[in-house]
Formats: C-alpha cells, sequence, structure tokens
C-alpha cells in the first residue's frame, strides 16, 4: 500500500516549496520507521499549511492527501484512508505515476472493506485510461478480485484472463481464481487446461492432481482420471524419477508441449541429468509437438552422447517430415557412419526416398539395393527397386528414341 517514496519526494522537489518539502521527507522518515501516529499529527498540521488557491498549492495540497490516504491505510483506518485518497485525486494535479499507485491503492483498500461493487466499477473506469500502462496488470487482478465476490464469474474469467496474458510470470493465485470461477460456471475443459497450468508450474501440489482427476471424471475422460491417480500415488518427492515420470505421462495424454516444457524446466534447473535418454526423451517430446528446431537440437545433443546412430536416424526422419531432403540425408549418412544400429535397412530406404525426391534415381536404386540386406526390409525394398528399375530402363529407352 504504500505510495510515498524517495524518488516520488525527490520529483516533486521542484513544484513544491522548500518548507512543504523539507517537512514532507521529515514525515517519510517517521513512516519509514512506522511511526504512524506522530506521522499523522504532523500530516495534519502540515495540511493546514497547504491550505490556498492555485496550482501549487493544488499540488502540495494532493501530496499531502496522498499521503495522509497511506498513513490512514496503515494505521487500518481504512474509511478515512479511502476518502483522503479520493481527495487527493479529485484535484486532478498528481504526475501520472503517483496517479496511478492511488488508484491501485483505492482498488485495494474497496475489497478490502468489502465495497466490492464500488470497487469493480471504479477500476472499469480506471482501465479505460491508456495512460495507466503497466499497472493495468494489478488493476485486472483486483477487478477479478471484486467481480469473483459479486458472483459475477464471466467478468473475474475476463480480467483475470487479461492479468495473466500481460504478465511473464503470472501468479499461482490468479490462476487459482481463474480455475474457481470457471468451476463456479462449470467450465470443465478450461478448468483441466488451467489445472495442466498449475501442475507443470507447481508438480509437487497434489491436490491440482486430485483436482484434475475430478475434472476427467467429469469430461467422462476415465482413462486419463486413473492415470493422473496413478501417478500421483507414486509421486513422492518430485525429484528427478518424478519429474521424468511426469513429462512420460504428459506424453501419454497427448500432451508432448507440456511434457518437453517439464524436461527442459529439469535440465535448466539441474533437477534433471543431461543424460542421453532424457535428452531422447526431450527430443521426441519436441517432435510430437512439431517444435522443430528445438526437437532437432535436442536430437544433436543426445546424439553426442551416444555411440550409435540412432539420434541422427531419428534426426533424419524429422527432417523428411519437414521435406528438407539435404539435411536429412546427411543426418542418415552420419547414423551409418556411427553405426550400432539394430537394423541398417531402415536407413538405407530411408535414403533411396531422399535421393528419389531430389531426382536421384541411381543412387536411390543403390540404397535399396543395400536395404534388400535387411530381412525386416527385404520386400519394402524389393518392390520399390522393381519400380525404379522400370522407372529406370523407361528413362533410357526415351533417351535412346529421342
Amino acid at each position: 500500500m504504500s505510495i510515498l517514496s524517495n524518488s516520488a519526494i525527490a520529483a516533486a522537489q521542484y513544484s513544491l516549496s522548500p518548507r512543504t518539502y523539507e517537512s514532507l521527507s521529515a514525515i517519510h522518515k517517521l513512516l519509514n520507521k512506522e511511526e504512524y501516529n506522530t506521522a499523522l499529527s504532523k500530516l495534519k498540521d502540515l495540511f493546514s499549511l497547504v491550505q490556498g488557491a492555485g496550482q501549487q498549492k493544488n499540488y502540495e495540497q494532493a501530496i499531502v492527501l496522498q499521503t495522509l490516504g497511506y498513513t490512514y491505510s496503515s494505521l487500518e483506518n481504512y474509511p478515512k484512508a479511502i476518502q483522503t485518497f479520493k481527495d487527493s485525486l479529485n484535484l486532478k494535479v498528481l504526475p501520472d505515476q503517483v496517479s496511478n499507485s492511488v488508484h491501485y491503492a483505492l482498488g485495494q483498500l474497496y475489497i478490502i472493506t468489502e465495497r466490492y461493487a464500488e470497487a469493480a466499477a471504479f477500476l472499469e473506469d480506471w482501465l479505460r485510461d491508456e495512460s495507466i500502462g503497466d499497472s493495468s496488470t494489478d488493476a485486472h487482478v483486483l477487478a477479478a478480485n471484486a467481480y469473483y465476490h459479486l458472483k459475477k464469474y464471466t467478468k473475474t474469467i475476463s480480467h483475470i484472463t487479461a492479468a495473466i496474458n500481460h504478465s511473464e510470470d503470472p501468479k499461482e493465485y490468479w490462476y487459482q481464481l481463474s480455475l474457481a470461477a470457471r468451476l463456479e460456471l462449470k467450465q470443465y475443459p478450461e478448468s483441466a487446461k488451467i489445472l495442466e497450468i498449475l501442475i507443470t508450474k507447481f508438480p509437487e501440489k497434489k491436490e491440482y492432481w486430485q483436482q484434475l482427476a475430478g475434472i476427467y471424471l467429469e469430461l467422462n475422460q476415465e482413462q486419463r482420471s486413473l492415470a493422473v491417480q496413478g501417478l500421483t500415488t507414486h509421486i513422492k518427492s518430485f525429484k528427478e524419477v518424478d519429474l521424468v515420470r511426469l513429462s512420460d505421462f504428459y506424453r501419454y495424454l497427448n500432451m508432448p508441449y507440456k511434457a518437453g516444457i517439464v524436461l527442459q524446466k529439469g535440465f535448466t534447473n539441474n533437477t534433471i541429468k543431461t543424460s542421453d535418454k532424457n535428452l531422447e526423451r526431450l527430443a521426441e517430446s519436441w517432435f510430437a509437438a512439431k517444435e522443430w528446431e528445438k526437437a532437432a537440437n535436442a536430437f544433436k545433443q543426445a546424439g553426442k552422447l551416444r555411440e550409435d546412430g540412432k539420434m541422427e536416424l531419428r534426426l533424419g526422419q524429422m527432417f523428411i517430415e519437414l521435406q528438407q531432403w539435404k539435411q536429412a540425408e546427411l543426418a542418415f549418412k552420419q547414423a551409418l557412419k556411427k553405426g550400432g544400429l539394430k537394423d541398417s535397412g531402415q536407413v538405407y530406404i530411408s535414403l533411396a526416398r531422399v535421393e528419389y525426391e531430389q531426382e536421384q534415381i541411381v543412387p536411390a536404386i543403390e540404397f535399396l539395393k543395400k536395404a534388400k540386406r535387411s530381412p525386416k526390409y527385404h520386400n519394402q525394398a524389393d518392390q520399390w527397386l522393381k519400380h525404379l528399375q522400370l522407372v529406370q530402363q523407361q528413362h533410357t529407352e526415351a533417351e535412346t528414341e529421342g
């Protein structure tokens, strides 16, 4: 609730008389020491001294009034705080930054005193002012609180969603408020999404898991509900094994992006080891989420920690999905160079496709001949080989006739 700061006084220095400036500075020191009653007495005396007409007098009165509002708030005399803050704003001379702070404090006081309708109306009016800038996030949170107490849940969701979207680091409570409003409206799909976010951010809080299991039941998604309940039972401390299990759970629920987030966060804060298996999990998560660049980086990192070419093979398959034939070719050849694959036939089949897509029939045929050596891929390679040999023969005959 603190409105007055050293910087605010310093900024006001050139608009205040020397006597008023020095008095406010001394009062501010008292407020910092929490000597509120002494500060209040001096502020009342100072307010009597700054009475008068004119722009400077109005400004001095506004500054003293907003300081009085802060002091009354600190003494929990909220009705007086509200009135003095309103009187300060009504003079319409406060700088934007100070005015915004006073508006925010007023919104808080209306909610503290359970004057929710006044708080909502006041904040809605303030939010229409384009000059409030970054203060709008906090104002949206206050408005959401006011509307929740008024049981206007749609308005609650509107404001708290705005706050979440405007913030780089939304608070846990904001998601909780959004969840509560959506549950009141029986918006279960949206509630599930919020709980999934909360679980990603706070996986150690089992109440969110239990709520999510219940929501899945409401949505007739029994399998998901059972999966959540089963995972909650086994999770104890959310160390590495729990976080890895959580990422596997997200992939099971077809939420690969959330799986990637859990793993990436674990690598960043060193709660998950940067092993080849965990990097493979990360790569597969990003791949399934179609986060191609992230997947490529993860496959490459995993490949550096493995002696075989499995990760290069998966990287090549990803590049085929993206129709990046040159990149795929390089990855597959690297996979063959490293070796250690259970069956190289798959790589040769893939290389044949890459060459074919680049209209390189002869190299494609050579790769298919090598793929035929694989018992698993023999038939597939043989059928395609016959087709390409026929195509090659037709080209040769056409060139001869030409």
